[in-house]
């Protein structure tokens, strides 16, 4: 499971996830232990992201470490695949580092078609050369 980085900084939290600036252009999203993910934790996702790109005024990429996520249901996922797209969100990295956590993810690229740009990855290490290529397209400020 996701260790804190101590220089990971937070910034906000939801009903259902604490949120970290991982760096100036990546938003850190850990959910909080045995979560559920539904339709209205899906929008106070998106509107907190929204609002962290637009107070910075640029966009970046969201990490979600998906290990703590227990359930995800048909609501949050057409959430996050309709809603998504007005985002200033660069792409989803949907990390699980433990095999339910990539699974987990897997199943929900799976069964939905994210409205950003969406990989699974096994850890942040991993996802780091992917984010940094998709926020180099995006254009820098908004």
């Amino acid at each position: 499971m996701t260790n804190l980085d101590p220089a990971w900084k937070k910034v906000g939290s939801s009903s259902n996830a604490d949120f970290y600036e991982l760096a100036p252009d990546i938003l850190g999203i850990i959910p909080h232990e045995n979560t559920t993910d539904d339709e209205k934790t899906a929008r106070e996702s998106l509107a907190f992201q929204a609002g962290h790109w637009r107070g910075l005024g640029h966009p970046g990429a969201v990490v979600v470490f998906m290990d703590t996520v227990v359930q995800q249901d048909a609501g949050a996922r057409a959430v996050y695949a309709d809603e998504a797209n007005a985002l200033p969100t660069t792409c989803f990295a949907l990390v699980g580092e433990t095999f339910y956590g990539y699974a987990t993810s897997q199943v929900f690229t799976g069964l939905s078609k994210p409205g950003r740009p969406t990989n699974v990855f096994k850890s942040l290490d991993d996802a780091r050369a992917w984010i940094a290529e998709m926020n180099a397209a995006s254009g820098g400020r908004m």
